[in-house]
C-alpha cells in the first residue's frame, strides 16, 4: 500500500454500502415518474431529462464508490457482500416502505433481516486490514497467478458466448454463461482497483487499467443480456451468491485473507447466511429440487422394498395418492361449478317469476282504477 494512504475498515464498509444504496436510488428516480405517468399524471419534459441525468450520475457515483474507492480501504472480499446487502436492503426500504411501489411478503422481509445479520457478523469474523502488501509479490505465487489468469480467461470465454447467440442455448447454459461472466468480471474489477495502490510497475499498471475498463464494460453488457435471456427471480439470487463466493475465494487465494480472518467457522457461516438471505429475499427456489431425475422421482424408481416374493416400490402409494387427491380436487371443482350454475339459474328463474307477478299486480290495479 502506498505510504501516504491509510486503510480504514469503516470507510470500506461505508463506501461499499453507499454504492449499493445509490444503485437502488438510480432506479427509484426513474421508477417514480414512470408510475405517475401510468396513473395518468403528465410529467413535464424537463423533469424526464432531470430524472435521467440523476439516474446516470447516481450510477456513476455508486460505481466509483463501491467498485473503485472501497477496495482501497479494506479487503476486496468484503466489498461485494456489503454492496449486495445494501442493494437488497435499500430495495426493500425505498421501493417497499418509502415509495410503496412494490410489495414484499413476510418471507422476503425475513430474508432482509438474515442479510443484515450476516453483514453485521462479517465485520466481526471477517478479514481485517493488511498493510505493506505488494501486488507483484502477491502474484508471484503460482496459485495466485493461476487464479487471476483463470478469472481473466473465464471472463473472455464467457463474453464470447454472450456476444455470439446466447439465446440458442438452453436455460441452464445461459444462466451458467452469465454467472461466469458477471462473477469473473466483477471480481477482476475489484481486484485491479485495489492493486492500483500496491506499487505496480508501469506495465502492470497499464494492464490493470485496461482490465478495469474491459471488465466494467463486460459486467454492464452482461446486465443488459441478463434482462432478456433469463428469469430474474432465479438468476438474481444466484448471481449475488456466486459473486460473493468468487470474491471470497479471491480474497483467500490472491489477497491472503486467511492471515487475518478472525474465525473461519464464523466466516463460512456468514456466507451461508448471505446465500439463504438472497434466496428468501428474492423468492428463488434455490433449496427446492425441480429436477425430474432427482428427488422423489429418483427414489420412486430406485428405492425398492424387498419382500419374500418379488419387490414393491415403497413410494408407489404416494404417487397413487397424489393422483387420487388431484382427481378428487378436479371433480370437486367441477361439482362446485355445477352447483353454482344451478343456483344461478334458480335465482334467475325466481327473479323472472317475481317480475311477472309484479306486472300482474300492477296491471290488475290499473284495471280496477279505470273501472
Amino acid at each position: 500500500m502506498a505510504p501516504h494512504f491509510t486503510q480504514s475498515l469503516p470507510l470500506c464498509y461505508g463506501l461499499s454500502a453507499i454504492g449499493g444504496i445509490l444503485e437502488v436510488g438510480s432506479l427509484a428516480v426513474l421508477a417514480v415518474p414512470d408510475e405517475r405517468e401510468k396513473e395518468g399524471i403528465e410529467i413535464p419534459r424537463w423533469l424526464s431529462f432531470v430524472t435521467l441525468a440523476a439516474n446516470v450520475i447516481m450510477q456513476l457515483l455508486g460505481s466509483i464508490s463501491s467498485n473503485l474507492i472501497a477496495p482501497w480501504f479494506g479487503p476486496v472480499s468484503i466489498v461485494a457482500p456489503i454492496y449486495f446487502s445494501a442493494t437488497l436492503l435499500s430495495n426493500l426500504v425505498i421501493f417497499g416502505i418509502i415509495l410503496g411501489l412494490e410489495f414484499f411478503d413476510r418471507i422476503m422481509i425475513v430474508g432482509t433481516y438474515v442479510i443484515v445479520v450476516g453483514t453485521v457478523l462479517l465485520q466481526v469474523v471477517g478479514p481485517g486490514i493488511q498493510d505493506s502488501q505488494d501486488i507483484g509479490e502477491l502474484l508471484s505465487h503460482s496459485y495466485s497467478l493461476l487464479w487471476f489468469l483463470f478469472l481473466l480467461l473465464s471472463m473472455c470465454v464467457s463474453t464470447i458466448f454472450m456476444v455470439t447467440n446466447i439465446k440458442e442455448y438452453g436455460e441452464y447454459k445461459r444462466i451458467a454463461i452469465l454467472l461466469i461472466a458477471r462473477s469473473s468480471s466483477y471480481t477482476l474489477n475489484l481486484t485491479v482497483s485495489r492493486a492500483f495502490l500496491l506499487n505496480p510497475d508501469y506495465f502492470v499498471l497499464v494492464s490493470f487499467i485496461v482490465i478495469k475498463i474491459v471488465s466494467g464494460a463486460i459486467y454492464t453488457y452482461a446486465i443488459v443480456v441478463q434482462s432478456t435471456t433469463v428469469k430474474q427471480a432465479k438468476f438474481v439470487p444466484l448471481n449475488a451468491t456466486t459473486i460473493i463466493l468468487v470474491n471470497a475465494i479471491t480474497g483467500v487465494v490472491i489477497w491472503e485473507d486467511s492471515n487475518v480472518i478472525s474465525s473461519w467457522v464464523g466466516y463460512i457461516c456468514v456466507f451461508l447466511l448471505f446465500a439463504l438471505g438472497c434466496d428468501l429475499l428474492l423468492s428463488a427456489d434455490l433449496l427446492i429440487n425441480d429436477n425430474a431425475n432427482l428427488g422423489r422421482a429418483k427414489l420412486m424408481r430406485e428405492f425398492k422394498l424387498q419382500r419374500s416374493t418379488g419387490s414393491r416400490n415403497l413410494y408407489s402409494d404416494i404417487a397413487d395418492y397424489d393422483a387420487e387427491m388431484e382427481s378428487a380436487k378436479n371433480e370437486e371443482a367441477v361439482n362446485r361449478n355445477d352447483v353454482l350454475q344451478a343456483s344461478a339459474m334458480r335465482s334467475s328463474r325466481r327473479e323472472s317469476t317475481r317480475r311477472e307477478a309484479w306486472k300482474k299486480v300492477l296491471s290488475s290495479s290499473n284495471i280496477e282504477g279505470l273501472q
